[in-house]
């Protein structure tokens, strides 16, 4: 196989589950994370799920960006992966700016809506114009269902079935789809942007549950928000996708994908209920939160309701449960919620091309 160079920016589960998936490939990987790392010390990161399993060199691992491209003829490697929080996009992309190639193909693991718009539009305030972008993907999804055990350890459970990727036109998906379906078997390519932030459910999965377990949340017990999950509460997480439906109908997306079919295309689940498909994904037995700082409201809130909510109000679709959860998670949350239309640069005529 022709080894290949990746760049994997954030070292996260994601980000540590990446770069084990690629090593294992047989690829060069350059690993980047702002905080400091054991790998970078080892350079070892050590798989211990189903997939990938065993330990994995990646080439070199730093939180100083200048000391990988030295490592690399002064530049970055032209297939670069960012698996990061929503918040994280911004100062990720400000951080990359000085290296950023058109010929660049990125993928961006993130669950935040418009994190691939907002990565694009920080490279232009600072200076670089359209025409030079990269090829920049969001993914409605990721590759696989992984848990960070350590800071070098991580845990693949199983290869979701299908995820799906589209960057800023047909073009440049074309050229995502051909730089990462031979490392990705399980990668597909989108109609448009709008449809992959459309269908990204995480917000749409976590909130509910969040929601209704604040009080446990708040006192920063360590428990599992899926244990004992009850039809009830799975109808919480029905109520906000049929929100998400509405503004995506209203704003004419074709291919949109209900949180139940969600299931059974990434997970192959089955069943003639919500209820039914959530119970059948192992992995959530061993999902916990330990921390008031969780990503289930500080990421899925701002980043990922928040954005959603600006769509309906763009597309002028009534959202009351939608509107309820953000109200109630922000009482919770004591930051402001950034990413509206001004700042995400979108319009109803933008939205319908």
């Amino acid at each position: 196989m022709l080894q290949t160079k990746y760049l994997v920016v954030g070292k996260g589960h994601i980000g540590l589950a990446t770069a084990a998936y690629l090593s294992n490939q047989g690829h060069t990987v350059y690993l980047f994370s702002r905080r400091s790392s054991i790998v970078a010390q080892t350079r070892t990161i050590h798989s211990i799920g189903s997939v990938s399993p065993g330990s994995y060199l990646v080439a070199a691992c730093s939180n100083n960006i200048y000391e990988l491209a030295a490592l690399n003829d002064g530049k970055l490697p032209l297939n670069v992966l960012i698996c990061c929080r929503g918040q994280d996009i911004e100062p990720y992309a400000r951080i990359l700016a000085e290296y950023i190639n058109p010929q660049m193909n990125i993928l961006v693991f993130c669950a935040s809506r418009f994190a691939g718009r907002v990565f694009c539009k920080v490279l232009q305030r600072l200076g670089i114009v359209k025409e030079q972008l990269p090829a920049v993907a969001d993914v409605n999804n990721t590759p696989f269902v992984s848990r960070g055990n350590m800071e070098d350890q991580i845990r693949i459970s199983t290869l979701t079935n299908k995820f799906f990727v589209a960057a800023q036109n047909r073009i440049m998906t074309s050229r995502i789809v051909s730089a990462y379906q031979a490392v990705f078997s399980n990668l597909w390519a989108a109609a448009s942007v709008l449809e992959i932030n459309l269908n990204k459910v995480n917000d749409i999965i976590h909130l509910p549950l969040l929601l209704v377990s604040l009080a446990r949340w708040e006192s920063g017990e360590d428990y599992n928000l899926y244990h004992n999950l009850g039809s009830r509460t799975v109808g919480l997480i029905d109520h906000l996708d049929s929100d998400r439906i509405a503004v995506g109908k209203a704003l004419g997306v074709l291919n949109l994908i209900d949180i139940k079919s969600h299931y059974q295309i990434a997970y192959g689940t089955t069943g003639s209920s919500l209820y039914e498909n959530m119970q059948q994904v192992g992995a959530y037995s061993n999902t916990t939160l330990c921390n008031p700082h969780h990503r289930y409201l500080v990421e899925d809130l701002p980043y990922g309701c928040f954005p959603l909510q600006v769509l309906a109000r763009l597309a002028g679709v009534e959202t009351p449960f939608l509107d309820s959860c953000i109200t109630i998670g922000n009482k919770f949350l004591d930051i402001p919620l950034e990413w509206n239309a001004e700042f995400l640069e979108l319009d109803r005529h933008q939205l319908g091309q």
